[in-house]
């Protein structure tokens, strides 16, 4: 897996126009290390998936500079773009995002198969599950899992085609407080087990135990917390 770089500079993203314009991030930079867990932390609205989506090729600031993988994202065509999300970013969401009338597998394979590589698809799925605590319920549907077991799917989904960066916006908003925490320590551990840059966007003041710095967006402008988490 190639070490990753993430960073964006003096970025800048507004929406509406004229005197309804707001101004979601503020000429904000920041930096994201290799096996480091970073939560992005405020009140709705502030900011916080407008910046994953930056962080996750989704869409461009209107200012500014991305840099990931030594690529910059401003100069990149969409093709490029395409391919940095496809080879290199895995996605993790609150509500998983999985196919129901696929079995666990399948879902997982089907992060294989994006990646280019439907050659080791079942094998990978497979491994990527057991690597998530899910040995032996690879052919359960969606619905016939709990809520904790659907998010280790779609972490797995994730994390199958080895991304450099791993972006999660509230993962532990659908789950009880005992899901959160295993899935909160399953992405800390794969961030360091495998040096992944990894970015979560929260409500959830527990996830604040899996982090190594924890960032709140207040008013568009980033304020870092000057202790370090361990």
């Amino acid at each position: 897996m190639p070490e990753a770089s993430l960073a964006v500079e003096d970025i800048a993203v507004s929406y509406g126009v004229g005197a309804a314009t707001v101004l979601a991030l503020d000429r904000i930079s920041a930096e994201f290390q290799p096996g480091e867990v970073t939560l992005l932390m405020g009140a709705s609205g502030s900011g916080k998936t407008t910046l994953l989506s930056i962080l996750g090729c989704l869409r461009k600031p209107d200012s500014g500079r991305v840099t990931i993988l030594g690529s910059d994202v401003m100069r990149a065509h969409d093709s490029e773009l395409v391919s940095l999300r496809r080879d290199h970013i895995g996605f993790v969401f609150q509500f998983f995002r999985l196919f129901r009338s696929l079995s666990a597998l399948e879902n997982v394979q089907m992060g294989v198969e994006l990646s280019g590589e439907a050659g080791r698809g079942w094998e990978a799925a497979k491994h990527a599950l057991d690597a998530v605590g899910l040995t032996g319920k690879q052919h359960l549907l969606p619905q016939q899992m709990s809520g904790g077991e659907r998010q280790r799917v779609a972490i797995a989904r994730a994390l199958v085609k080895n991304p450099g960066i791993l972006l999660a916006d509230e993962p532990t908003a659908a789950l009880d407080r005992t899901s959160g925490a295993h899935v909160a320590e399953l992405i800390r551990a794969s961030a360091k087990a495998r040096g992944i840059v990894t970015v979560v966007a929260t409500h959830d003041p527990r996830l604040t135990a899996i982090a190594d710095r924890v960032i709140e967006i207040r008013d568009g402008r980033l304020h870092e917390s000057q202790e370090k988490l361990v």
